[in-house]
């Protein structure tokens, strides 16, 4: 038999250059049948080197991200403690101005020794039935039948009268009447009023207390608190 006829030998025929394309493969140096070898195939990029997320080329994304989230942690942490100097600040000036207004509005009083207040009230006691104020006047006699005034705050005051119209008012005054008065009329708050003899008492206002030494007066009252006794 020819070889050419061998079917064994025609198939190992065909599978040579096939074996050979294989062998040349595995080597590394692929050739062809007529001897020459391969071009090369394109080169195969290295991979790309390990990213985490902030050097992306082109894209700006996730390092304005990052930006972001870093203010935010910033500003959580920082503006509580901005708010809080600011408070203590404002409320420290706050209290200071208070405390100043305060200083200014009250001042200490001062005292000083050679004063003495002439709002004290009348001490001097005074026996029901006792005759008429022997203590001079501290003022001429006024005319006969004039009117008479006292006023004024925390005042004490001594009024001579000589058969007079007098008018009291204010506010926690102390006025003593010498002599003879034809009609007395008290108004105010707390007034305390002391007169040696009287025809006519007429009290209003409030909390007022008028005393008086001798006679009969005629007494009227109006007002709330007012008192009007002998004494």
């Amino acid at each position: 038999m020819k070889p050419e006829d061998d079917p064994e030998a025609r198939i190992r025929e065909l599978e040579r250059p096939l074996s050979e394309t294989a062998r040349a493969s595995e080597m590394g140096s692929a050739q062809r049948r007529d001897g020459y070898p391969y071009p090369p195939g394109p080169a195969v990029p290295p991979p790309p080197p390990f990213n985490d997320g902030t050097s992306f080329p082109g894209t700006s994304a996730p390092r304005t991200f990052n930006r972001l989230r870093l203010w935010i942690i910033l500003a959580a942490v920082f503006v509580p403690i901005v708010i809080t100097v600011v408070a203590g600040i404002i409320v420290n000036n706050t209290a200071h101005q208070f405390s100043r207004g305060l200083t200014t509005l009250s001042p200490a009083p001062s005292v000083s020794p050679s004063t003495v207040p002439n709002s004290l009230p009348n001490t001097e006691t005074q026996t029901p039935g006792a005759g008429p104020s022997t203590a001079p006047p501290s003022k001429p006699l006024p005319p006969v039948g004039g009117n008479l005034s006292a006023a004024g705050i925390n005042e004490t005051q001594t009024i001579a009268c000589n058969d007079s119209i007098v008018n009291v008012s204010g506010i926690s005054n102390t006025v003593v009447i010498t002599g003879h008065c034809k009609s007395l009329d008290v108004s105010g708050v707390q007034n305390k009023v002391t007169v040696d003899a009287v025809d006519t008492i007429e009290a209003s206002g409030f909390n007022n207390q008028i005393t008086y030494h001798t006679g009969s007066p005629s007494i009227d009252k109006s007002g709330d608190g007012n008192v009007v006794q002998q004494g």
